[in-house]
């Protein structure tokens, strides 16, 4: 019974995100204390502005389920693909 709910908890793709984001945080963190030449430093950020980008589309999806946010959500998010699928190619 335990087995099948964690399976089931596994198989849910934000689940998933989430466990990554902390994952990601946590790393951010530890490299954040423990290095200390300003080039390494560079790699927390990194990792913290990853963590930044999935903790924001985790947000937005709890506007998709909102009746009247949800739509205009849609909109934005693929106005905003379409754009910025050009610029990442570069």
């Amino acid at each position: 019974m335990l087995l099948r709910g964690f399976k089931s908890y596994i198989r849910d793709r934000w689940n998933r995100i989430d466990q990554a984001m902390y994952i990601i945080l946590l790393l951010a963190v530890i490299l954040r204390f423990t290095l200390t030449n300003d080039n390494d430093f560079m790699w927390a950020r990194y990792f913290y502005a990853v963590d930044l980008v999935m903790f924001y589309l985790r947000i937005l999806q709890l506007y998709y389920i909102h009746e009247r946010l949800g739509p205009k959500v849609v909109v934005i998010f693929g106005a905003w693909y379409v754009s910025s699928r050009s610029y990442f190619s570069l």
